[in-house]
């Protein structure tokens, strides 16, 4: 095959739109290399092609307990066939990059899946699959980085062709600044909605408004942490316990300010009133960006101010730069062996994309409206567990939401970008969301064992009132939860003793706090393990939830330690006791980092 004939095409699976922008990169990084490329959402590819491809890269993310992302469902089902034959994709070469969390038991499992299929369909795999793991340091760029570098070798090396590098930035969507002068502004600007977003719910049923009905604060005013209970109408909602919601976050008017004051300050012709009109090149455009929008919607809107810069980001700033300092270190972030640097400058203090523009005035100077699209980052969608019940408060959703913000090095304390929001809306002010099948799947007909320490109450907060709108009787059901202060962050403490109280709840209470010796969760279970293991003899089963930290580890180190105690099991036997109830969906976990 010659290099015209030739065609990498890169098929993405992908929940949130990591899976999505890593695929763009890989589109970009094909462009660089004199290559033709088409990069598309595998469930939106046409599988009528699928046979006559010689090469196709994937890019899959995994969701809830190894399940395929929604755009993934359809094309997965297709390979799912029995009736294809075994040479299917015979003529096929194909690699598979996984992206998922080690906090996860089925970790990477929809991208290990994808590749064992492709396999036996004949496929042949040109490099072994790479698992990325968010929980790495350098988060997925760990694995993603080395792995697209060395996929332009092996496809040069397989199909015979040399590679053309080339140091341009590659730009993905044509945009443009409509001139002030040009008659259509006038017309252009009454177009403009306020929400940038709004169009899509006429082609998205899925989307819906959502109206701030309370947000309350459940801690009290003088701990350290804000957490917010926010109530939210949605009419006609209907969802189950275990189900998540999706909110599309916004910038803080104070990170607005300061990308426009950085704009200024390095003399890039740019202003809150520029109005861009932006169209697609090669890479489908987000249906957000299809009508005219102001740079400072698109700013408030749809870039991310808080994101972390990777490596690539690094890279289009190297090929911007005109000035050998600023330059050559750009490079070096960009290098392999510049990594460990850049962890430092980047992930260990939290430097977002505004401060390390500060870093580099020369590049930053340099920035204009095409750049800043391959510059800037989209803001992710933010998921959040349901912590209501359609039946006992019908059209309604909650969230039980912990404001981040923590200190680093720097001077500024880090804000997370979708809490501050949410704890910053008004009564009536309304939300873009959609909701999604979770992670856990409820036994109602079994025991259940809860291990929710702080805002992983959510979900079982969500499971509880929902048996008590069922007038269920809870005797067979324990809730560990966890907090620092019985008096100052006791998440849904209220729903806690009525539902004790009225329906025979058990909820042990871990205080950390509140006493010399620290508590938590693990602890209690260790104390109540005769209660917890008869439970599990029943046909229990246990549903863990809350930060992927330290705790999971340490819960599930007791569960194992109880099956030794009170199932008279060696290490060995204990060990395969819970991962076998991992297997079959009685040990189930949901975890954040």
């Amino acid at each position: 095959m010659t290099r015209e004939e030739i065609n990498v095409t890169v098929l993405y699976g992908s929940e949130t739109g990591t899976a999505q922008d890593t695929a763009e990169e890989l589109w970009i990084n094909a462009k660089r290399n004199g290559l033709k490329c088409s990069v598309i959402a595998m469930d939106d590819y046409n599988l009528e092609h699928l046979c006559s491809e010689r090469l196709i890269l994937f890019v899959a993310s995994t969701t809830g307990q190894g399940d395929t992302p929604s755009n993934m469902t359809n094309f997965w089902r297709f390979l799912l066939r029995k009736s294809h034959p075994q040479t299917l994709l015979k003529n096929l070469k194909y690699a598979v990059l996984g992206l998922g969390d080690s906090s996860y038991e089925k970790y990477n499992f929809a991208a290990k899946k994808l590749n064992k299929r492709l396999s036996q369909l004949g496929a042949q795999e040109m490099i072994p699959i790479a698992l990325a793991d968010d929980q790495h340091d350098l988060g997925i760029d760990a694995t993603v980085e080395p792995w697209m570098k060395n996929i332009w070798r092996i496809i040069s090396e397989v199909l015979n062709i040399p590679l053309k590098p080339s140091h341009q930035v590659i730009e993905r969507f044509s945009v443009s600044v409509v001139p002030r002068t040009d008659p259509s502004v006038a017309e252009f600007t009454k177009k403009v909605s306020a929400d940038i977003y709004e169009h899509e719910l006429e082609v998205n049923s899925h989307l819906k408004f959502a109206t701030i009905m309370r947000n309350t604060r459940t801690t009290a005013l003088d701990h350290f942490q804000d957490v917010r209970l926010i109530e939210l109408n949605i009419p006609n909602v209907n969802y189950h316990p275990g189900d998540i919601i999706y909110v599309r976050p916004k910038n803080s008017p104070d990170q607005v300010s300061r990308f426009f004051h950085l704009l200024r300050e390095h003399d890039v012709p740019l202003v809150p009133e520029t109005l861009l009109s932006i169209s697609d090149k090669e890479i489908k455009l987000p249906h957000c960006l299809r009508h005219p929008l102001t740079l400072r919607q698109v700013v408030e809107q749809y870039w991310d101010l808080n994101y972390k810069p990777r490596r690539s980001t690094m890279q289009v700033l190297a090929l911007l730069s005109d000035n050998d300092l600023e330059k050559e270190k750009l490079t070096e972030f960009s290098a392999a062996a510049g990594q460990d640097e850049l962890y430092s400058y980047v992930n260990r203090p939290r430097r977002n994309i505004l401060e390390v523009l500060g870093d580099f005035p020369h590049t930053t100077r340099r920035l204009n409206e095409k750049v800043l699209f391959e510059v800037m980052s989209p803001i992710k969608p933010r998921a959040f567990s349901i912590a209501s019940s359609c039946k006992s408060s019908p059209g309604e959703v909650h969230l039980l939401v912990a404001v981040v913000k923590y200190k680093t090095k720097l001077v500024e304390p880090r804000l997370g970008l979708c809490s501050n929001w949410l704890a910053s809306l008004q009564e009536g002010q309304r939300v873009i969301c959609w909701l999604q099948k979770g992670t856990f799947k409820f036994d109602w007909e079994k025991p259940m064992i809860f291990v929710g320490p702080g805002t992983g109450v959510a979900p079982f907060r969500s499971i509880l009132l929902e048996l008590e709108a069922a007038k269920v009787d809870m005797k067979d059901i324990i809730l560990f939860f966890g907090c620092r202060s019985e008096r100052k962050d006791f998440h849904c403490r209220e729903d806690c003793e009525r539902l004790v109280k009225n329906h025979h709840l058990t909820v042990f209470s871990a205080f950390s706090r509140d006493q010399e010796d620290k508590i938590y969760v693990q602890h209690l279970i260790r104390e109540q393990g005769a209660l917890c293991w008869n439970l599990l003899l029943n046909g229990g089963k246990i549903y863990l939830s809350g930060s992927s930290k330290d705790m999971p580890k340490c819960v599930r180190e007791e569960f194992v330690d109880m099956a030794r105690k009170f199932g008279d099991f060696n290490d060995f036997e204990a060990e395969n006791f819970v991962r076998n109830l991992e297997k079959c969906g009685r040990y189930q976990t949901e975890t954040w980092g």
